[in-house]
């Protein structure tokens, strides 16, 4: 047994002030004078025998009460096995991990976890030596935080904290903790605290976690006074193409991810920083829900959007950003070698639709490079020139439309198009066959139908080729099941084959009233399939595309103060670029070009990943339970930063025992009262 003040010890001597007393009773006898001896009672003699023991009781009693206070105020402990061996070094090496994610703005005692966290943090490296060195790490992993620093430096780089768009899991923080242990060459007696939420579903799984067994590890798990959060979990048009002034709704999925239901919560929609539509939002606990939100934009362009609702205290996820695109300029090449102009008139009452056409042998590749839709219409063969006008189209994300000639090259169309193409005999006086009203489900025919009834009027042909291969899909079909238009699905783009040319002689859908629509479709989501209205910070890889991009000039992400230069690549309209590693809030940026910050090209909107707002979390038990075979960690449960260096000491250096020595003092004082109180002595 040591003592944390053994100064007190000096005052052991005082044990002995009731023994002294005991032996010299200092009590002078007091002599009373009673005028009339015949008013005095009997005297009863005590018992001297009786006497003398009580006496003693209250003495041992009170000396006692004395030791045991003495004794309490020494702060007597145990020292715990090795104990001491955590506190010999004076050149340590101590990690620290503070979750700085945004599931950390939950509240605990009216703070914020990630508060709580710093102040934990701060309080760590008051309990080593003042030789050791401390790894400051958080959820950006910076070149900084892979190496080691005194204590006043690490308090700094703790307090500089804030909040980050990263997640990470427990595998990669302890995958970069030993790295830097292994670049110190620290082989034994490594520390390692975590703090945080430990959120199920960023951190990963707990029991696939590798611990290193040369490490003590140190857990102190945070938990909220309460789990509530609303999220904005994704939005989506009813018209993916948006025409100025014409109306539209957007849809808005909300999920309640709290525990309480929520009642008349606000929900708005902004365009370009100006409300266009609100609406409000009961949702019961753990329910999800879609609300409808009508707006009309009067411009075309890009425009910035947001969805905000109100919530707190986690409030990162109460906006989400997004880019709607208003009436954008369609750029449409037509190819066309047919003495039938079914597709020169077709594309011209709509202002944003640009279309050019030209023959097979006098192709303007500028119009085809810069193309959102090519249609091959009635050209027999695909030569070399063709051939990679349109191998270049598909890896641009062109969307491409086939009708074909009577007397299609099949082995060009082939190697182009990745397809087999084979071709039906049509005996002279064929009849055309009809076609099927289209599945309302549809993607392709969203928004054609106003209104579909039993016996609709749909065009006819002659099947004459049927292409097939990896993707191809019917779009339309002959009454006898076989495809009369196709498409072909791919990551980026789509082709559409038809079956029969646009002639008279085989088709009469160039003249047919579903033509005209069906052609808008094709140019509506050549522009609308590749556009995503918002993109996650956990996706890297990005395409977008913009009117007016330029080889040879680099383009930066500019939001507020925050510039950043990607690395990047412009092919035609379509810029893809790397999303950075550096930390980014959410928020619409604008894309400008690097030397000309008035140049702007357009927007892209960014939201945070959807994993970080699901608050559940590990319990202190749940940790416990899943980690209890190892027996280098330890778990700390409810630990406040003013208690942090005393739970510390008691669970790792030494086990105090001074409360029992007080608790003693206190019977031993209750033991003397109640000597003197009720032990009367028998006369």
């Amino acid at each position: 047994m040591n003592f944390v003040n053994p100064a007190f010890l000096y005052a052991l001597p005082l044990v002995l002030v009731p023994l002294i007393i005991h032996l010299f009773n200092f009590q002078r006898s007091s002599e009373v004078k009673f005028t009339n001896v015949a008013f005095l009672q009997t005297v009863k003699e005590m018992s001297n025998a009786q006497d003398r023991l009580k006496k003693i009781l209250v003495m041992i009693a009170r000396m006692l009460f004395i030791l045991m206070a003495i004794l309490a105020f020494a702060r007597p402990y145990i020292p715990k096995e090795n104990g001491y061996a955590l506190l010999k070094n004076d050149k340590g090496k101590v990690s620290i991990y503070i979750d700085n994610s945004y599931s950390m703005q939950s509240e605990r005692n009216a703070k914020t976890l990630f508060d709580a966290a710093k102040d934990i943090g701060r309080n760590i490296p008051n309990v080593f030596p003042v030789g050791y060195n401390y790894q400051i790490l958080d959820n950006r992993f910076t070149g900084g935080s892979r190496y080691f620093m005194n204590h006043d430096r690490a308090e700094e780089e703790i307090i500089g904290l804030n909040y980050s768009n990263f997640t990470r899991t427990l595998q990669e923080v302890e995958n970069f903790t030993q790295d830097a242990f292994n670049r110190e060459k620290i082989d034994e007696g490594k520390q390692v605290f975590w703090i945080s939420d430990f959120q199920k579903s960023t951190i990963g799984a707990l029991e696939n976690l590798a611990f290193d067994s040369a490490t003590n590890y140190h857990l102190i798990p945070l938990s909220a006074d309460k789990l509530e959060n609303l999220r904005i979990d994704s939005v989506w048009l009813d018209k993916p193409f948006i025409k100025q002034k014409e109306n539209n709704k957007l849809y808005v999925q909300i999920s309640n991810l709290g525990n309480a239901d929520v009642e008349d919560r606000e929900v708005t929609l902004f365009v370009d920083k100006v409300q266009s539509s609100n609406t409000t939002i009961n949702l019961k606990a753990a329910d999800t829900q879609t609300v409808e939100m009508a707006f009309a934009i009067s411009d075309p362009g890009n425009k910035q959007c947001k969805v905000s609702i109100s919530d707190y205290p986690v409030d990162f996820d109460n906006d989400h950003y997004f880019i709607l695109n208003v009436s954008p300029n369609i750029n449409i090449a037509i190819i066309s070698d047919n003495p039938k102009k079914y597709l020169n008139t077709v594309y011209q009452n709509e202002p944003f639709l640009n279309a050019t056409t030209f023959k097979s042998n006098s192709i303007d590749y500028s119009a085809t490079n810069g193309a959102d839709l090519l249609i091959l219409d009635h050209v027999d063969v695909i030569n070399e020139s063709l051939n990679n006008v349109i191998l270049n189209g598909i890896r641009n994300g062109t969307n491409i439309a086939v009708f074909p000639s009577e007397n299609l090259d099949i082995d060009s169309y082939s190697k182009a198009f990745g397809t087999l193409i084979s071709k039906n005999k049509i005996e002279d006086g064929a009849e055309m066959i009809g076609t099927q009203v289209p599945p309302s489900r549809d993607p392709f025919f969203a928004n054609v139908f106003e209104k579909k009834v039993k016996n609709m009027s749909m065009p006819e042909g002659k099947p004459l080729y049927q292409w097939q291969g990896r993707g191809v899909r019917t779009l339309l079909s002959y009454k006898n099941s076989q495809s009369f238009l196709s498409i072909q699905e791919n990551a980026l783009q789509s082709n559409y084959f038809a079956s029969a040319p646009l002639q008279p002689e085989y088709s009469n859908f160039g003249r047919h009233a579903l033509f005209v629509p069906v052609m808008y479709r094709m140019a509506i989501l050549s522009k609308t399939q590749s556009d995503k209205l918002s993109f996650k910070f956990n996706e890297k890889n990005l395409r977008v595309r913009f009117d007016g991009l330029e080889k040879g000039v680099i383009y930066k992400l500019k939001h507020g103060d925050t510039e950043i230069i990607p690395s990047q690549k412009v092919n035609a309209d379509v810029l893809t670029f790397k999303l950075p590693s550096d930390d980014m809030e959410a928020g619409c940026y604008e894309i400008v070009k690097a030397d000309n910050d008035t140049a702007s090209i357009g927007y892209v909107a960014f939201n945070y990943a959807k994993g970080e707002s699901q608050l559940n979390s590990y319990t202190t038990s749940d940790l416990e339970k899943t980690l209890e075979s190892y027996s280098n960690i330890k778990i700390y449960e409810n630990i406040k930063a003013d208690s942090f260096t005393q739970v510390f000491n008691e669970s790792n250096i030494a086990q105090p025992i001074w409360k029992y020595f007080l608790y003693s003092a206190l019977l031993f004082l209750l033991i003397e009262m109640a000597l003197i109180r009720f032990w009367k002595t028998k006369p």
